[in-house]
């Protein structure tokens, strides 16, 4: 399969402890693009990539998370690069960008040590925050887990759901509506299950997909598509939303069989039981994806991102790597030394 042109728009600075934020010339938030969070030992950093020349760029903010080791944690920048909150499995707060904690809200205390990622996202407009909260590993509560979306700003529990899963981690991604979230509950080996959710007044209306095989892997930068991984990782799927109705599929199969036939020189390390759909991937625009097929040999792991068209389904291409997809054309990768580098087709 043919290697797709790619060029490089910017790159960073190596993102280390040592790094220090660029000084903001007028507002910290960006224009137009959100901007990148990357986390490494303990520090977020967010780069903004919406102006950039011809020298590195320099993280627009820089947030000191802390050794947390041993507290399992997740971490959400805000829409505007303001602030991060982070939620661990015992509290959700709030971190400014001087390092000032603005809000905490304790958890119930777990009843054991157990598996049980929490995860945050923010609304689209960063008013909000919505949080996973992984009761039912941790023996707290009536059973499952909670749902909760809090106020940004001053750390209200504005609406709490209970949840019937009993979730190892999750994955949540915030509509373009600036209404709706996507929440993934992963079970380990018994499933997963993929819900939606609204703030209605006082209470989320919640919607949960009828399956507990598919793993949610990203929505469409218009909001009208998401894409889902098999959790036994042998296709993606494309529905629509909010519906879920299937409107495309690729089988791993499928990849298999075009490289073969391109006569692609790794062909032959992609052949056999081990190759599947990866966890990973998702919307490079509103038309066109990204599908990891990865697998392993005696000697080696493997994986190849290829780009696929969405209306006609058609297999473009491959990239060199891995990428982290924006949704509007452009994906970023990060090398040994800690540095970003923000790419695009051509």
């Amino acid at each position: 399969m043919t290697p797709l042109p790619v060029r490089p728009i910017a790159t960073t600075k190596p993102l280390t402890r040592e790094t220090e934020p660029s000084r903001p010339e007028a507002s910290a938030v960006p224009s137009g693009r959100n901007p990148v969070s990357w986390v490494t030992e303990g520090t977020l950093f967010a780069v903004d990539f919406s102006a950039v020349d011809d020298e590195p760029v320099s993280p627009r903010g820089v947030f000191r998370l802390g050794d947390r080791s041993h507290d399992p944690y997740g971490a959400a920048l805000a829409p505007d690069a303001s602030c991060v909150v982070v939620a661990t499995q015992r509290e959700a707060l709030r971190v400014d960008a001087d390092g000032a904690v603005a809000w905490r809200i304790p958890f119930p205390a777990p009843a054991h040590s157990s598996i049980g990622l929490a995860n945050c996202a923010f609304s689209r407009d960063g008013a909000q925050v919505w949080i996973f909260r992984p009761d039912a590993m941790l023996g707290r509560g009536d059973g499952g887990d909670r749902w909760l979306v809090v106020d940004a700003a001053d750390g209200r529990v504005l609406a709490e759901h209970a949840l019937p899963t009993v979730g190892q981690g999750a994955l949540q991604v915030a509509h373009p509506d600036g209404h709706h979230m996507l929440l993934d509950v992963g079970e380990g080996q018994d499933g997963v299950y993929l819900f939606f959710g609204r703030l209605q007044g006082e209470a989320i209306s919640v919607h949960a997909y009828p399956w507990d095989d598919r793993c949610l892997i990203d929505l469409s930068p218009d909001g009208l598509e998401f894409m889902t991984v098999g959790h036994g990782e042998e296709d993606a799927v494309f529905h629509s939303f909010p519906d879920g109705t299937e409107l495309c599929s690729f089988a791993v199969d499928r990849f298999l069989a075009q490289a073969g036939a391109a006569g692609d020189a790794n062909a032959g390390d992609q052949d056999g039981e081990d190759s599947h759909v990866a966890w990973s991937g998702g919307y490079l625009n509103a038309t066109t994806a990204v599908i990891t097929i990865a697998g392993e040999t005696e000697d080696d792991e493997w994986s190849i991102p290829y780009v696929v068209d969405l209306p006609s389904g058609a297999v473009l291409g491959r990239l060199p790597s891995e990428p982290q997809l924006r949704g509007d054309g452009t994906w970023t990768t990060v090398d040994e030394s800690g540095r970003l580098t923000l790419w695009e087709l051509g």
